[in-house]
């Protein structure tokens, strides 16, 4: 698995890291929030050393949340090294098995972060939302060299119904969205996922 080499303050509460994978030859993006001192990481890739330290500054970790079957990533890594759960749907667990040892049901909030259950789109697909509007996305939608783009139609399960969860989302109070490749959205986000939603 790549390392990222250092972490990228979004806001008080949310920073973003990232590093190249040439086996899905894109960039994958992790996401750590923030909440009553306790730090919930979200898709979890390897960190150096010196930016690891970086993140834990910030809070302590508690929580390991995946936004889909296909991002364990570096998760089984941090689960060990903070003796904290990783946290997943029930279409997640399915697809990771006994990797993923809290099953979310979308009705739950989990250190300040609601699930919020995506069907159609890849296995266990989650997004989790913030109190204070932040929308982290898994692979439902890509920024990929700062273009949206909805997950391609061949790793959906069904792409209709994919997006008719995704139009959802656009009810929902939300002002940044993280992804779970490319970089956070902090302006207009509402209205770029809308363009590309349809």
């Amino acid at each position: 698995m790549p390392k990222a080499e250092e972490i990228q303050v979004v806001a008080p509460n949310l920073c973003v890291w990232s590093a190249y994978s040439p086996e899905v030859k894109c960039d994958l993006t992790s996401a750590a929030y923030v909440h009553q001192g306790s730090l919930v990481l979200i898709d979890p890739v390897a960190l150096a050393d010196e930016a690891w330290n970086d993140l834990l500054k910030l809070g302590e970790p508690r929580a390991i949340l995946l936004t889909s079957g296909n991002h364990l990533r570096d998760a089984a890594h941090y689960k060990n090294l903070c003796r904290i759960p990783v946290a997943g749907s029930v279409g997640t667990r399915e697809e990771l098995g006994k990797d993923v040892d809290v099953v979310l049901f979308g009705t739950e909030v989990i250190h300040g972060l609601k699930p919020i259950l995506i069907p159609g789109a890849g296995p266990g697909e989650t997004a989790f939302l913030s109190e204070e509007g932040i929308l982290m996305l898994g692979d439902a939608i890509l920024n990929l060299g700062n273009e949206l783009a909805l997950l391609p139609d061949k790793y959906a399960k069904d792409s209709k119904q994919s997006r008719e969860s995704l139009r959802k989302l656009l009810a929902l109070d939300f002002n940044t969205v993280t992804f779970a490749h490319g970089l956070p959205l902090t302006q207009q986000a509402k209205e770029r996922l809308q363009a590309v939603i349809g």
